[in-house]
């Protein structure tokens, strides 16, 4: 098929490419902020387990040790990051400067096979990568009888 694209008048010379510019900006600006909320990546989580403990590694580049929270749910661990920051950006078509706030929160769970004890479990922070370290508990099965 051929195209018909160098057939089309050149009405986008001049002016009328400022105006359309000027629309397609008015209509990207304010939506750009929502960028951080519809792009959100989770952050990676590996675990494993040694013959006493069960040990749960996230990869966290860039984040302060004030911006991390772990919170114990029974048999669930909730590992929340929030980064809150004012960005200033000019657009290329724009003179004037835009500033704007960007708050990302990013969380995970990861379930485990028993309670987590609260006070024999600990964590560090170290080059970017938590690491929480939680000793095994081994909880005594029960079987219910079937009738």
């Amino acid at each position: 098929m051929v195209s018909r694209k160098n057939n089309l008048p050149k009405l986008l010379d001049g002016s009328l490419y400022h105006l359309v510019k000027t629309i397609d900006s008015f209509f990207d600006e304010p939506f750009k902020q929502f960028d951080a909320f519809f792009h959100h990546n989770l952050f990676k989580i590996d675990w494993y387990e040694t013959s006493s403990d069960v040990i749960v590694e996230a990869e966290l580049p860039g984040y302060k040790r004030e911006q991390i929270q772990i919170e114990i749910l029974g048999d669930r661990l909730r590992i929340a990051v929030e980064n809150a920051q004012l960005a200033e950006m000019t657009p290329f078509e724009q003179s004037y400067p835009h500033q704007y706030h960007a708050s990302q929160r990013m969380e995970r769970f990861i379930t485990l096979p028993f309670l987590i004890s609260e006070k024999e479990t600990r964590a560090t922070y170290k080059d970017g990568v938590l690491r929480i370290i939680t000793p095994k508990q081994h909880s005594a099965k029960r079987f219910i009888n079937i009738e």
